[in-house]
């Protein structure tokens, strides 16, 4: 698994490399295609419940799940590059947010989201040790949102990965399970 996590991590960068003004998101997804392929690996999303793709590319207001197609980004977007991959029996599945040519001409909300996003993970992060119930990753996540005046979207939750592309445990952004999981050292 940690050698998928390494690939899928390379495969993001080269993505993220070439994601400029003028360039579509069809090319993004061609080249994270072919870098997993490259790297004996099968792009996860493809195919999967019938995605057509080998990347989910969301820009601007899309939250995630994008559909890359041919509209050219440009200066000012942020683009979530979504990779996930299948090596040697075990699937990656990693995003990150990036800002398209000059920060300075995004829209500041959109900053503002990005930003806050950013910190949220950072704040979960610091809180992963053994013993942490999974379900204060949640409550970190939108007391932190709260403070940069940002609300959580409830539809969409982490999950884990491993054999299989979505399994548990599920990790919600929001405090609402009681569900008792605890983080533990893999």
């Amino acid at each position: 698994m940690r050698k998928s996590c390494k690939l899928a991590r390379e495969v993001l960068d080269l993505a993220a490399a070439a994601a400029k003004p003028g360039v579509t998101t069809d090319e993004i997804d061609r080249i994270v295609h072919e870098a997993c392929i490259e790297r004996n690996s099968y792009p996860s999303p493809l195919n999967y419940n019938h995605f057509p793709k080998s990347c989910c590319t969301s820009v601007n207001e899309v939250i995630c799940h994008g559909i890359p197609d041919q509209r050219p980004l440009v200066d000012g977007d942020i683009l979530n590059i979504d990779v996930s991959l299948f090596h040697e029996g075990y699937h990656a599945d990693l995003n990150e947010t990036y800002y398209i040519g000059d920060k300075s001409k995004a829209d500041p909300d959109n900053v503002r989201v990005v930003e806050a996003a950013r910190e949220c993970l950072d704040e979960a992060i610091k809180a992963v040790k053994p013993g942490t119930l999974i379900r204060e990753f949640g409550n970190i996540i939108e007391k932190h949102a709260k403070t940069k005046n940002c609300s959580v979207i409830r539809t969409y939750c982490g999950h884990g990965v491993n054999t299989l592309f979505h399994c548990p445990p599920t990790c919600l952004t929001t405090p609402r399970t009681r569900r008792s999981a605890s983080a533990s050292p893999e």
